[in-house]
Parts: C-alpha cells; structure tokens; sequence
C-alpha cells in the first residue's frame, strides 16, 4: 500500500492467513479465451479514471485534498450542521469532571470521565439524569482503570473497558445491573463491536515480544484471530492522549493513528486504505517521527504542520478529520456527493439560540457532540457578553426562555450538532 507511513505504522503485518484481498487475487486468473476483450477492457478502465477522478482505480483509495492555506469557512456555512439541540444535564443527582467520550445510543446518552470520577454517567436525550457507574477498586466487579465504553449491539449491553487488570464490565443499558465480566488477552485501551467480534488498540503498548502490534482483532469471545500494526520501537510504551483512534460508520470500522494521514478500514483479514489525505505539505515531516524527535521538536513545529488526526468520521454524506493547526481547532470536511473539500473554524451558533460552539467531546455518524461550561452560558444569560446583547437580541430572548437560570457549578451542557 502506498501510505504515509509512521513510526507506530511502519509495517502493517497480520497473523499467517491470507488476507481476503490476498485469496481474492490467488483465485483470480486470465484465461485466452477473454483476450479478445483486451482492448474494451483497457478502454473500460481509461473511462472509469476520468469518471471518479480522485479515486485510485487500482487501489480503491479516495484521495482527498485539504488545503489550509485558505481561509477557515464557518461550520455553519457549508451544509453540514441540519440542526442542533442543546441539553442541561443534571447535576443535582451527578456532578462530572473531565468528559472524555461521549456515546449516544437509542434513547439514552453515556459520558466518560476517566481521569476526575472515573465514572461512566447516563441520561436520557432530555437531559434527565438516569444513573451513574462508579466502581474503581480492586474486587472481581470494579475496574482499575477505565478507559473506554462502547455499546455491544448483539446482546444489547453498555461494556466498560478497564486496561490496567484486562477485562470488561457488562452492564445493562440503565447502567443497573452487572450482566457479567470478560477477560481479555490483551491491556486493551480502546475496543470497538465489530460483526462477529470486535477490535481492540493496545496505545503503543505492547506487552508481547513476538508480537508488537498495536490493533487486535477478537472473535466474540474476546479470542484473538488477527493483528496490524506493528509498532515501531521508538513508540513503543508511548502513546499520544486525546481524539478516538476508532469510529465506525455503518459496518465499517476505522482506525487512525499520529503522524499518519490515511485512514484505515479493519477488517478481520485484512486491512486497507480507505481515505488518504493530502494537506499541501503540512503534514508532520517524515524524517522526524520518532517519538523522540517529535517530542523535542512539538512546540517548535506545531504552527507549521500538523502532527495528527484527533477524530475521523465518515457520515451519509461527509468525511471528517478533526485537527489542531496554528493552535486552533479546526475540522477537514469532504463532501462525498460533489467531491469537494473544505477547511472550517468552529463559530458560535447563532440559528435559534446563540452560545459558543463548545469543546468537542465525539462523534458518530449522525451528530458532532460538544460540552459547553455552564458559566460561558451564565454569562450570556445574565447580558455580560455586550457584543452579543447587540447583534443576536432575539437568539438570547430565546435562550434565556428556555433557560431562565443558569449556575455556573452546573455540569456543562451538551450540545449535539446533528449533520445532514
């Protein structure tokens, strides 16, 4: 594969079978008879290349274009955002920290805060506060250390994944009872439900000599059947935090990784390009990937390139690549349906309400989530924002309606950006 390959992914190897594109090709052969059908086959082809343009033909690799030596658009001016709802979560039963994940499921909303209450917080789409779990500790049915969550869809099941002691908390999707708790043959930071299995990210982490891959494949019983990526010794037990190196769309799974613009499709035997983006020469240079390099050259190249993707999500009709560039968040989107590109900048929703775009906390297929401080809203409820008071009077008179008091000690409040 033609990758901009990085230290963690330096080699993509698996396990000794064949890939399925792998016995795809071994079955494949030209027979004499369909020689005749040469030409109209070349021709076919010639066609097919100036019909999808940015596609590699031979690859099936979309190459994508994102050119951040023009100007940001705002988020709100190119037809992604349909829609959005902002929620007060609350605090009265539940006061979170830090919320690293957020995963939206039926009727039901789920946080995670690894790092301040290392707890798992659930509401309803209203807001209203369900339930909280919170068991760190070292008994059979605690976890150690939480690090992600994820919805098993075949039984229907919230999972906790605890790293530090390998296993999985199954829990029903009120967060009320303990359905049951699965070892893992791997400390496993990240997992994702697959069809027939799931997929697990070990962060640079290898805990195997004869085998140090990064992404695992696991059957439904949490057995390993297959492994990519092998990691480069300069990472090995480094691992940069923030973003999801997993999203899925449909039933596809895609997986990310620093210093490396492609994105990867996992499969169980094999895995492929599916995107590649070029970002007109400010990707992180090659020559300094190591994780030492990059650790002493961070601050003094990070106005000048960008040293990874912090989300990717495919949706019905967009691709998008979450980046920080010259210190500002920023978001690449792709337009599957015009084969357009753009380069946008997180502003203030000023539709129905106004309130700054918030801090993006995930996304899925259908919406951008994002945490907003309560008291970034106290103040535009309470007037002290005077440039707002003057340009949107009618979007406030509509927030402080549906809001008509705000404490800034409330949990922040939750804004979903439903994309079309």
């Amino acid at each position: 594969m033609n990758a901009n390959k990085s230290p963690s992914t330096s080699a993509i190897l698996t396990s000794s079978k064949k890939s399925g594109t792998q016995q795809a090709l071994g079955r494949h052969s030209h027979s004499s008879k369909k020689a005749p059908y040469k030409r109209l086959y070349i021709y076919l082809c010639v066609c097919l290349f100036f019909i999808c343009g940015c596609k590699n033909e031979k690859s099936g690799i979309v190459n994508i274009r994102l050119d951040f030596n023009k100007e940001p658009a705002s988020i709100h001016d190119i037809g992604l955002i349909d829609n959005v709802k902002i929620l007060h979560l609350d605090y009265n039963k539940a006061i979170f920290g830090e919320i690293n994940k957020i995963i939206r499921y039926n009727d039901r909303i789920y946080l995670l805060d690894i790092n301040q209450t290392k707890s798992v917080f659930i509401y309803d789409t209203l807001g209203q506060f369900i339930n909280v779990i919170s068991k760190y500790g070292q008994g059979p049915n605690d976890y150690l250390q939480l690090t992600d969550i994820f919805i098993d869809t075949d039984d229907e099941s919230l999972n906790l994944v605890s790293r530090m002691d390998w296993k999985i908390l199954k829990y029903d999707l009120n967060g009320d009872t303990l359905i049951g708790v699965n070892k893992t043959q791997k400390s496993f930071y990240n997992i994702n439900k697959k069809d027939e299995g799931y997929v697990g990210y070990v962060a640079n982490y290898s805990q195997d000599i004869d085998k140090p891959f990064s992404v695992w494949i696991m059957n439904k019983n949490f057995n390993l059947e297959n492994w990519y990526f092998k990691i480069d010794k300069t990472w090995e037990s480094n691992n940069l935090r923030g973003g999801s190196a997993f999203s899925a769309y449909k039933s596809n799974i895609y997986y990310i990784t620093p210093m490396d613009y492609n994105i990867y499709r996992i499969e169980k035997d094999s895995v492929t390009i599916a995107y590649s983006f070029d970002l007109g020469g400010q990707e992180w240079p090659s020559e300094n990937r190591s994780f030492e390099s990059m650790a002493k050259l961070r601050s003094d190249l990070s106005n000048s390139y960008i040293l990874r993707f912090y989300n990717f999500q495919e949706t019905d009709n967009h691709l998008i690549v979450d980046v920080v560039f010259r210190g500002q968040r920023l978001l690449g989107v792709y337009n599957k349906q015009n084969a357009q590109s753009k380069i946008v900048k997180l502003e203030a929703y000023m539709g129905e309400y106004f309130f700054g775009f918030g801090q993006i906390i995930g996304y899925d297929e259908k919406a951008i989530y994002s945490l907003l401080e309560a008291s970034s809203l106290k103040n535009l409820i309470e007037g002290k924002h005077l440039d707002a008071e003057s340009r949107y009077p009618e979007q406030l008179k509509n927030l402080r309606e549906k809001f008509k008091k705000v404490d800034e000690l409330d949990n922040p409040y939750l804004i979903i950006y439903s994309i079309n």
